[in-house]
């Protein structure tokens, strides 16, 4: 019997799919029925797969510890799960291994979440000493490949975890 916990980690992560399906739409259309940008609209989509994969990181780090008898317990960081805990946890330590991989589908979490939670970066400007402005495109990865790739590891890390611990 699947736990509850991974009954809500598994709808958000199939959420944040339909999303990313949706993503696959030309915005050019709905742009046209809503008389919004294209632009507008893939940004709303774009930020909306991100906030469902946050969410389901949340309840992710909140299934770990519902599986380790914290039942009262709602960790929201890495950090907050890891002080739960005075002893050795394998899922403690695989996401904390995932942390420490600059490409990980963990970091590409931590990064969204940085990158929404804060204004954008002021762009540089030529100054009067004639210095020429080099910008380079800084922020999390955004693209529709990215996210699903994120999303995808996230179903198999929250499935194994079900599967390891259903056995019991």
């Amino acid at each position: 019997m699947a736990s509850t916990w991974y009954s809500l980690v598994s709808q958000k992560l199939y959420l944040a799919q339909v999303l990313i399906r949706e993503f696959d739409q030309p915005t050019t259309n709905n742009a046209a029925s809503t008389g919004l940008p294209a632009a507008v609209i893939g940004e709303a989509r774009s930020q909306a797969v991100a906030e469902v994969l946050l969410r389901a990181r949340d309840v992710l780090l909140t299934m770990v510890a519902r599986l380790h008898q914290k039942k009262t317990e709602t960790p929201h960081s890495l950090a907050e799960l890891k002080a739960l805990f005075d002893y050795d946890v394998a899922e403690v330590e695989t996401l904390d291994s995932l942390a420490q991989q600059r490409d990980s589908w963990w970091n590409h979490l931590v990064q969204l979440d940085k990158a929404l939670g804060q204004p954008p970066a002021q762009k540089k400007t030529v100054s009067a000493d004639n210095i020429i402005a080099v910008a380079a495109e800084e922020g999390p990865d955004r693209s529709l490949q990215a996210l699903e790739q994120t999303r995808a590891a996230m179903a198999i890390f929250a499935r194994e975890l079900e599967e390891r611990h259903g056995e019991w």
